[in-house]
């Protein structure tokens, strides 16, 4: 997904908890992933009765993070709100493998608003901004 596109979605969004994690993810603890990075954040992605859903597997509540699996994460993102709709599949699954990519940017501008996209020019396209080939439904974030 396009870096432009990526910072439309998340400045729309950034009213959403999820979101605000990504955007200051310095400011929240961080879990132990099974290959022993850390993360703040990840997201999956669903299709339920023609809606596609990004949503996070990783909830921060109680001052804590905790990883959720799929039919939690969702049932909670869908109560809560804490969702961003998309019109297809590819767009949601491709937000949920690239948005990692503005991380660097949103790092830099901790204790800022994010820019409009309008003001993003000549953004990092190089090695590490392209998707990946693989469908799955979970992104983990770092």
């Amino acid at each position: 997904m396009d870096q432009l596109k990526i910072l439309e979605i998340i400045n729309k969004n950034k009213d959403k908890e999820f979101v605000n994690r990504i955007l200051h993810a310095k400011d929240f603890p961080t879990l132990e992933n099974l290959d022993g990075s850390k993360s703040t954040h990840g997201m999956m992605y669903s299709e339920v009765d023609g809606v596609f859903y990004v949503y996070p597997s990783v909830v921060y509540s109680d001052n804590e993070l905790r990883r959720l699996e799929r039919d939690s994460a969702l049932g909670r993102a869908v109560r809560l709100g804490d969702y961003i709709t998309f019109d297809s599949i590819q767009d949601a699954y491709e937000f949920t493998k690239d948005y990692k990519k503005m991380t660097p940017f949103f790092d830099a501008r901790k204790d800022e608003k994010p820019l409009p996209p309008s003001l993003w020019k000549g953004l990092n396209t190089g090695p590490g901004a392209s998707s990946s080939d693989s469908m799955s439904g979970v992104s983990d974030g770092n």
